[in-house]
């Protein structure tokens, strides 16, 4: 029987780990006043997505990927006119008549599986279904059965991609979040808007989903044009998500207990909002990886960390788990490891065991936090993991330890947990390294080198009161665009403020110019009291940073920042000194780039 739920109440990405932790198997149908998708999932992965955006078909990604060009995708289609009833899916009059490769058309398929995922995240608005054991797979997936079968895209690999994609296209402007309501598109009318004729001599509802009913009259196209027709449709309660999942993994604590367990969970399973009750236009930089084979504390700790607004990734599979660690550092994720508590009868879950992996982890990333569960009984472990290095050990009740109090117990555990985790993110060095992580994100989208250079005037202006960019002349430096200095911080960048300072040799500058090396504290250089300041007021205290922005071995600009009329703070220098690396790289690209349109143009005019 379908499952139906709001957007509003459930977001999607929740709706897809939810999915993945409990492997479903079954269609996700997504409606929203900003299109349709589809996602097919098989055992918690996903095996097919389709969109009714023109902009995700199968042709327009092979074109914009460059596996083809638009002599084939004419030729495919012109076959396809001419086929009549004996007409193949895209994919498949391409890999017949086009020479596309079988490895390239299921990397495109790939492709618009993240794609949809992506343009589904930004809709906060709308109706979702789930056809429970109803795989409804795309044509152009069907074609390609011998690698759908040993082939299924790891639906949280899929969503930190799509999350890193989606959080790009946010700082670069191209998708902007709406919280507009849709017109009519309540589950109460959705549920009861049904004809009278149709309930006629009928066992159960069946309930016509018109275009204006979801909001899509508006629409300019829409790849089905027919209602669609759903029966006995459900209401999605999360309840009866974590009530399975607690009857499953836990039959021998009594009904009451249950029945608490139940209770607090669906009371967490809130969506996450913002202090002014506005929801997160973006998903947050934190994320926590789980390795452990209790299902039940897998799904316990990313619904209490969902609460917080944190991404959560669980395995028990040892080969996945430097897989999920290494794909969130590569999306600049710094996430937290928590492994579960040893489990004696499970291979692989050992006391040694656990102890094996987790130094091996250690060693591999030194720079992640870890969180060992244990039982409050075994202080040796906990001890052992503590001297290890662990960040912490947590006490976790153990039903055969404490049968009378375990339900209350556990409530009292995953409270705990979740004001830790919560002060673990809270930390100034995450939340610097979430804001590296976001500028990032919008770096590999530039390709001019003014904005780029004010990029990291920006990245800067996030950890100091005042900032300012110097373009480094022959002899001078200019002052170009500035944050907190001509206007409030808030008020983002000023106009270029373009006064001189001279490149004294022996200063401050001069050695900077030199060198390449940043600098960040107090100096006894006059050029700051005699040229800077006079055009700029002097801060209260006399600390400052000069980073410089270096691109094909020369210094191009200075980032001069201080703290305004605050006291200096501490700053995280090798946060700055990274980004001001990758910045560098990033406009060599640029500056090559204008280098070789210059030269094209010079050969068209020839």
């Amino acid at each position: 029987m379908p499952l139906t739920g709001e957007l509003e109440h459930l977001p999607i990405v929740d709706v897809i780990q939810l999915i993945h932790s409990t492997r479903k198997s079954g269609t996700l149908n997504v409606y929203s006043r900003k299109g349709e998708g589809q996602l097919v999932f098989n055992n918690g992965y996903i095996v097919s997505a389709t969109h009714s955006s023109e902009k995700l078909k199968i042709g327009k990604i092979l074109l914009e990927s460059h596996i083809i060009d638009q002599n084939d995708l004419d030729k495919a289609l012109g076959i396809q006119d001419l086929s009549g009833d004996e007409r193949k899916p895209l994919i498949a009059t391409l890999l017949d008549h086009c020479g596309l490769s079988k490895d390239a058309a299921f990397k495109a398929l790939e492709t618009l599986i993240e794609m949809t995922v992506v343009e589904m995240i930004c809709w906060t608005r709308g109706i979702f279904t789930l056809d429970i054991d109803e795989i409804n797979v795309s044509d152009d997936y069907r074609y390609l059965p011998k690698q759908l079968q040993t082939v299924t895209l790891d639906t949280q690999m899929v969503l930190m991609d799509a999350l890193r994609i989606f959080d790009e296209k946010v700082h670069s402007g191209e998708i902007e979040i709406s919280n507009d309501p849709l017109e009519e598109s309540h589950l109460e009318q959705f549920e009861h808007s049904t004809e009278p004729e149709q309930l006629e001599g009928a066992v159960t509802k069946e309930v016509l989903v018109s275009e204006d009913l979801l909001g899509l009259a508006d629409l300019d196209k829409l790849e089905r044009k027919k209602p669609y027709i759903f029966k006995g449709l459900e209401a999605f309660d999360p309840a009866d998500i974590h009530r399975q999942v607690i009857d499953k993994n836990l039959p021998d604590i009594p009904e009451s207990g249950k029945g608490k367990l139940v209770s607090f969970l669906s009371g967490i399973s809130t969506t996450y909002q913002l202090d002014n009750g506005a929801l997160p236009s973006t998903t947050k930089s934190q994320a926590v990886i789980i390795y452990t084979c209790d299902e039940f504390l897998q799904h316990a700790i990313m619904t209490v960390c969902k609460k917080e607004g944190i991404l959560v990734f669980v395995t028990a599979d040892r080969s996945e788990l430097d897989n999920l660690i290494d794909r969130a550092l590569f999306k600049y994720l710094e996430p937290i490891l928590v492994f579960g508590s040893p489990v004696t009868d499970v291979e692989g879950f050992s006391k040694g065991d656990i102890v094996n992996v987790r130094s091996l982890k250690m060693a591999q990333y030194p720079q992640i936090s870890i969180i060992q569960l244990a039982s409050p009984l075994d202080f040796t472990f906990s001890l052992q993991s503590l001297n290890d290095g662990t960040r912490a050990v947590f006490p976790m009740p153990y039903f055969s330890e404490r049968e009378e109090t375990y339900a209350e117990d556990m409530i009292n555990f995953l409270n705990t947990f979740q004001v830790y985790i919560r002060g673990c993110f809270n930390e100034e060095r995450r939340q610097q390294f979430a804001k590296l992580r976001n500028s990032l994100s919008g770096l590999r989208l530039l390709r001019k080198a003014p904005d780029i250079s004010l990029l990291v005037l920006q990245f800067v202006s996030e950890l100091f009161d005042r900032t300012l960019t110097l373009i480094v002349d022959k002899s001078d430096l200019i002052a170009e665009r500035s944050v907190g200095i001509v206007s409030d911080n808030e008020q983002g960048p000023a106009a270029p403020m373009k006064f001189r300072v001279p490149i004294r040799k022996n200063s401050l500058f001069y050695e900077i110019i030199n060198s390449g090396v940043s600098f960040f504290g107090k100096s006894e250089d006059n050029t700051f009291a005699d040229l800077i300041y006079p055009e700029i007021g002097a801060p209260t205290d006399s600390t400052f940073l000069l980073l410089p922005l270096k691109s094909n071995d020369r210094i191009i600009t200075i980032t001069y920042a201080d703290f305004g009329r605050r006291p200096a703070n501490r700053i995280s220098l090798d946060f700055l000194e990274f980004f001001a690396g990758q910045a560098g790289i990033a406009m060599e690209n640029a500056l090559f780039r204008k280098q070789l349109d210059g030269s094209n143009q010079t050969e068209v005019m020839r």
